[in-house]
């Protein structure tokens, strides 16, 4: 009985963790996207995408920021192979993953800042 038991938390815990997005930001829809990065990938110096915005090429690779990037807003969408932003905390997209963003998802608040971003298509 304990064993079924256990094993009925665990699978609702599975259900539950599933069903949530993977980050409140990528599901944030009370921050305005920012209407100057036309379909594709961009970083900001800002949070809340204001500042200055940086283009960042889907498909480039590691990319190693001239400023640090305090949020990112990804316009791609579907259908065709998804472009992939994944930014990391420390240069030659080394240190802990700060944000990473998929097809037509944002996050508007990076912390800490974004210092390189593994661009992947």
């Amino acid at each position: 009985m304990r064993a079924l038991a256990r094993a009925a938390a665990v699978a609702a815990a599975a259900a539950a963790l599933s069903a949530a997005p993977l980050t409140a930001a990528a599901d944030d829809s009370l921050t305005p996207r920012p209407a100057e990065c036309e379909a594709g990938i961009c970083g900001f110096t800002g949070y809340g995408y204001t500042g200055e915005t940086v283009p960042l090429p889907a498909g480039s690779g590691c990319v190693d920021l001239k400023a640090p990037i305090r949020s990112i807003t990804n316009t791609y969408g579907s259908p065709g192979i998804p472009a992939v932003a994944t930014v990391y905390s420390d240069r030659g997209c080394a240190g802990d993953v700060v944000a990473s963003v998929g097809q037509e998802q944002s996050d508007p608040m990076i912390t800490p800042d974004g210092a390189s971003v593994s661009l992947v298509w």
